[in-house]
């Protein structure tokens, strides 16, 4: 970043009183406003009011004075958060520095800097282009919500202050994938805690006692979870409940086995109740000596790729928790970076198996190597490990690295909570740089997730097949109100919904890898995510429209990215275009290995980042008339026959519906603009 000059430093300073609720003073600043001055007495004088109150009063027992030596109480209040300040460029006003940032929330009050995130080092092609403002550091600090509330109305629109929400990357099998206000039970209605019993549950495999294992007892209240010791029993004190009330019981391995799931199980109390897993070898015939190819990378067509298009030259980053190249699929991966914690070479560490799962799906490799096998095993993975703990500022730091090491495709397999305006710039400015984000919609059963809400990602929910895991085992479960279409598919219930789905992909009884060299079967919209991740490495690496047209790193190659993943669909049986999207990708016509359909007039792929602000889904047209599609076109706008889109029902056992209707032509979507007063 270049230096400021001297006028600007002395505007910073100038401002200060009125930028935070600091002392507004630096050395050789101008004194600060009586306005200004006040605001540090006024948080200083809160503190000494609250002191009393946090102290307590010492009495107890009726009024009784309380013992000597006991301690004294504080009273509970509400803590403090982490929150992100990155400053904003305002016409004719100096931009705050980090610098300048921290010291004054250093000299305020019940405030705590926790570090300055640095903006990316981009060089060349990658830096800003003539006229856009620079990438800017960013604070984050810790404070509570009405000291951030009073920094956010003093700093006005040259200060942005967020909330540094956590990030989430797993289905939580505790949580009843209904739409709230039904997940928890009404606490007024509760068995009160002397009513219940005791049990101990003993989980045993192929080879004797499985350690390590999840178990999960539900009943009419509040879910009992444990995890079983060395000699795989969990003993569980069941509060509020009688054997009679227990609705299910669910067992989930930590690796190699089958999930369980039984329905109104017969729990003796105070007694041993043995459960038996199955390996997934007892379901997948030959594994893992036998390499898989999944039954998600099958109904997308992979098996019907050639060899020879195995994503080589493309980089893609697994954001994430971290990867485990002690894998039999993951020796290619060794390129990586711990955004979280002390140490950046921990990315090889872990703990959750969430990016190393993901990391099978996309890359797992070599082929004929036995275990699994992924989309894309030539492509270079880079693996950025921002959980456990992730935050939007990892978020952030991920995205940096990103940019930093010219990645083309990101898998990120998480959601957040509020929509954050510092992370949807973010990832805008990194689209602009070519490098396109492919972000799981979520698994709330509710609406779609940030950032995959975000129009500058591509969102994607999740499906199931019938006939891919045993009957007994969790993932029959998630079907959509038992959903059974005449293909087997089904959409998946813990799936997020709505006009910001772009496409569906497998997400349901997922085997992928697990550290350090074993497998499991996942369920959630984190694994339907890196098969689309995988399938867009291949059309990068092998589309002729990314060695032509599209071949410069910039926003247009991102679009065009996208609209080929979603023109190139096959429509779900689904009823509802708000839980599928454009439908399930399709490996051979998105390569354009399957004869294309003549191609329709040329239209901007920018047009499809418009529908999805305007808010309209596919299917959705006003008009019933079948809409032209999209063609591939060349830089100056002219049909480019030679990349065009296969278009057509791709092969498949089953049977698939047409879309009801199109897409609004461009015509249409101009005559809705002028209607609505943007034209």
């Amino acid at each position: 970043m270049a230096a400021r000059s001297k006028p600007e430093i002395s505007d910073q300073k100038d401002a200060a009183g009125t930028a935070v609720s600091g002392t507004g003073a630096q050395p050789g600043a101008q004194q600060p406003s009586a306005e200004a001055a006040a605001a540090p007495q006024a948080a200083a004088a809160a503190t000494a009011a609250s002191a009393p109150a946090a102290q307590g009063t010492g009495r107890s027992d009726g009024g009784k004075a309380a013992p000597a030596t006991r301690q004294p109480g504080a009273t509970i209040s509400q803590r403090r958060a982490q929150y992100i300040l990155a400053p904003r460029q305002q016409t004719g006003l100096a931009t705050f520095s980090a610098d300048f940032i921290v010291q004054q929330l250093t000299n305020t009050p019940d405030i705590d800097v926790v570090k300055t995130i640095q903006p990316p080092r981009l060089l060349g092609f990658q830096s800003a282009d003539p006229g856009q403002a620079p990438l800017g550091p960013m604070v984050l600090a810790r404070m509570t919500p009405d000291k951030a509330d009073l920094l956010k109305a003093q700093a006005g629109a040259r200060l942005a202050v967020e909330r540094d929400a956590p990030l989430t990357y797993m289905l939580d099998p505790t949580v009843p994938q209904v739409p709230a206000p039904h997940q928890l039970p009404n606490p007024g209605v509760l068995i009160p805690l002397a009513d219940g019993f005791s049990t101990t549950i003993e989980v045993i495999g192929e080879s004797g006692p499985l350690p390590e294992t999840e178990v999960y007892v539900f009943g009419s209240v509040w879910p009992v979870q444990g995890v079983t010791d060395a000699s795989g029993r969990v003993t569980l004190k069941i509060q509020g409940e009688t054997p009679d009330t227990i609705r299910s019981i669910l067992i989930k391995p930590r690796v190699d086995y089958w999930t369980f799931w039984l329905d109104r199980p017969q729990l003796t109390p105070d007694s041993v109740n043995r459960i038996a897993a199955k390996t997934l070898g007892a379901y997948l015939r030959g594994f893992p000596g036998q390499q898989l190819l999944g039954w998600g990378q099958r109904a997308m067509g992979l098996d019907r790729v050639p060899l020879a298009y195995d994503g080589a030259g493309v980089k893609i980053a697994v954001i994430d928790s971290g990867a485990a190249p002690t894998h039999r699929n993951l020796h290619g991966v060794t390129i990586g970076k711990s955004i979280v914690g002390n140490d950046p070479a921990s990315w090889t560490i872990d703990t959750i198996g969430h990016g190393s799962h993901c990391a099978g799906i996309i890359a797992g490799g070599p082929v004929g190597s036995g275990g699994i096998r992924g989309f894309a095993p030539a492509a270079e993975i880079h693996v950025c490990r921002i959980f456990p703990g992730g935050r939007f500022s990892d978020l952030v730091s991920a995205l940096d690295y990103c940019m930093e090491n010219g990645i083309d495709v990101a898998n990120m397999s998480l959601g957040g909570g509020e929509p954050s305006q510092i992370i949807e710039e973010r990832i805008l400015r990194a689209k602009q740089m070519g490098l396109a984000c492919i972000v799981a919609a979520g698994n709330s059963s509710g609406p779609v997730q940030f950032p995959g809400s975000t129009p500058h990602c591509l969102s994607v929910a999740a499906m199931g097949k019938w006939g891919e895991f045993p009957e007994d085992s969790f993932h029959a479960q998630q079907a959509l109100d038992g959903f059974r279409s005449s293909d087997g598919y089904f959409p998946a219930k813990f799936s997020c919904f709505g006009p910001e789905i772009d496409v569906c992909a497998p997400g349901v009884g997922i085997v992928s890898s697990l550290p350090a060299d074993g497998f499991g079967a996942w369920d959630g919209t984190s694994m339907a995510t890196p098969h689309v991740t995988g399938l867009a490495a291949l059309v990068l690496a092998h589309h002729p429209d990314f060695k032509g047209p599209f071949a410069t790193r910039d926003a247009r190659r991102v679009e065009r990215l996208f609209q080929i993943l979603k023109e190139t669909s096959t429509p779900l049986q689904f009823g509802d275009p708000n839980r599928a999207g454009a439908g399930l990708p399709n490996a051979m016509r998105a390569l354009g290995l399957e004869a294309a359909v003549a191609s329709a007039p040329a239209a901007d792929p920018s047009l499809d980042v418009l529908r999805r602000l305007l808010g309209l889904a596919r299917g959705e047209a006003q008009n019933a008339a079948t809409s032209p599609t999209l063609a591939p076109q060349a830089p100056n706008g002219k049909p480019n026959g030679s990349g065009s889109v296969a278009r057509g029902p791709a092969t498949t056992t089953g049977e698939w519906s047409s879309p009801a209707a199109g897409d609004p032509s461009p015509a249409q979507i101009r005559d809705m603009m002028h209607k609505v007063g943007l034209l």
